[in-house]
């Protein structure tokens, strides 16, 4: 595991020998907006979108607290767009079906994204559908 980026949102890395990049979110809530706007700056400094054509995104949101506000889910639809631009694929790991269920609700509510995050309960499931060709 090659580690990218570490903050108390979470940490993202690259698997060694893998084109799969994973976020794993932590259980603190994202409250500042500027907090999320650094880490994803950091994030398009390491990996930019130009370079993620090969890649998957594996978006492990498993510990990261649900919550469903408006403003707090527009933020989080823009955020999304810019941290899954370029990548091959995306899937959305969530803990449990209500977080699968308003997953994709949110994507079939952004049409903004190129490639939707697809949402999974099951890592290997996930794992299975970002190596597909």
């Amino acid at each position: 595991m090659s580690e990218l980026i570490r903050s108390n949102l979470g940490v993202i890395y690259w698997e060694r020998g893998s084109s799969i990049v994973v976020l794993q979110r932590s259980a603190v809530p994202a409250l500042d907006p500027g907090e999320l706007l650094v880490f994803l700056d950091r994030f398009d400094l390491l990996i930019p979108p130009i370079s993620r054509k090969t890649l998957g995104l594996l978006m492990d949101m498993r510990e990261g607290p649900l919550r469903n506000d408006p403003e707090y889910e527009q933020r989080l639809q823009r955020a999304v767009v810019r941290l899954v631009a370029g990548f091959r694929r995306v899937a959305l790991l969530m803990q449990t079906s209500v977080g699968v269920l308003q997953a994709g609700r949110l994507r079939r509510e952004n049409g903004q994204l190129a490639v939707p995050p697809v949402p999974f309960r099951s890592e290997a499931e996930a794992r299975a559908y970002l190596s597909e060709p």
